[in-house]
């Protein structure tokens, strides 16, 4: 005598296979039908839709599949928390990327240039826009002036554009110059001010120097960091971690599978190892935004390890971004040569 399919609301069959969408692909395909039969065989005579504590056990049977490894495999485990931690590294760099998007537009060099030093011949202005492996851009601009600059006279141009000013430090330094004379090298006393400006969440730091004869006035301008900085970056960190994890139970059960499995393994390893030295750079990168969250500087962002720069006193200065697109590529040729065709795992039924 052949079974009957028991006989339920459809709606009630729909709503166990949506919840069934927590699991693995490859654990509903070897064992959805049978869990559903026996739900379904459970269910009361007029039940229209899962009980809660059903739907939040499928749920969590499901989450736990999901970050579950293969039995009786260590190197799984140590492979799952490289590639847990590498992606963890990588999400901080994308929280960091999305909270960078929510900094101030910096002003034109030039313009703040003039606003701190007035009306300046071209020849005489150095700019610069930085853009740092450790740290948000920043611009940099540098002016040459004769010896009469007047701090005051730039506190007042800066208020007029909109600038809330810090009144003036004063600085003390020396410079070397050349005696014309006998050509030997002359220190020159200097005094000079800082002062420091906010507008619409960009901060400025001028500092100018007066001699005798000549005067140097330089503007560095940054973003400020937004309050949404922070749980950006965290909020990153904790999905890459995660994500890491879930890739690593998957891409672990394709490579039991596959046909090739020494050949994916060893583009798995490859791509772990290209990938460790740029993780490694983001974390450096994380640790510097929590350890100087207070300094008074351009902003220190995760993901800035990315663009070309002595990050590593070894190796081209993009490295750190060539490494990671081919440990990225690496890993995708990785999942690609695990495609199954050997016999599955065998997996325990938790429902």
């Amino acid at each position: 005598m052949t079974a009957a399919w028991p006989r339920a609301d459809q709606r009630l069959e729909r709503a166990y296979r949506r919840l069934l969408l927590a699991y693995p692909g490859r654990y509903r395909r070897r064992h959805g039908t049978e869990i559903v039969t026996t739900l379904l065989e459970m269910a009361g005579p007029d039940q229209h839709r899962p009980d809660r504590d059903e739907a939040w056990h499928l749920l969590a049977s499901g989450l736990r599949q999901r970050f579950r490894l293969p039995a009786g495999r260590p190197v799984a485990w140590v492979a799952a928390v490289l590639i847990a931690l590498i992606a963890g590294a990588f999400g901080a760099a994308a929280g960091s990327w999305a909270g960078e998007l929510t900094f101030a537009d910096l002003p034109a060099e030039a313009t703040v240039a003039r606003q701190a030093a007035g009306e300046i011949d071209t020849d005489q202005l150095a700019v610069l826009h930085d853009a740092s492996p450790w740290s948000a851009d920043m611009i940099f601009a540098d002016s040459r002036l004769g010896p009469g600059w007047n701090p005051e006279h730039t506190e007042q141009r800066l208020s007029a554009a909109g600038w809330t000013v810090t009144p003036g430090a004063p600085l003390s330094g020396h410079a070397v110059t050349v005696d014309p004379a006998t050509g030997a090298p002359v220190d020159v006393p200097v005094r000079g001010t800082e002062l420091r400006a906010e507008s619409h969440g960009v901060l400025l730091q001028v500092r100018g120097y007066v001699t005798a004869q000549t005067s140097s006035v330089s503007v560095t301008g940054w973003a400020a960091r937004t309050p949404a900085y922070l749980p950006l970056v965290v909020l990153g960190t904790l999905l890459g971690l995660v994500a890491g994890w879930l890739l690593a139970a998957a891409g672990a059960y394709r490579l039991v599978r596959a046909r090739r499995p020494w050949l994916a393994a060893t583009v798995s390893a490859t791509a772990i190892l290209a990938l460790v030295l740029p993780a490694v750079a983001l974390y450096g990168n994380l640790m510097r935004v929590f350890r100087r969250l207070g300094d008074f500087g351009p902003a220190h962002t995760v993901h800035s390890a990315f663009s070309p720069g002595p990050y590593y006193p070894f190796g081209p200065t993009w490295q750190v971004l060539a490494l990671s697109v081919a440990g990225v590529v690496l890993a995708a040729g990785a999942l690609l040569v695990a495609r199954p065709g050997g016999s599955a795992q065998p997996e325990q039924n938790p429902a």
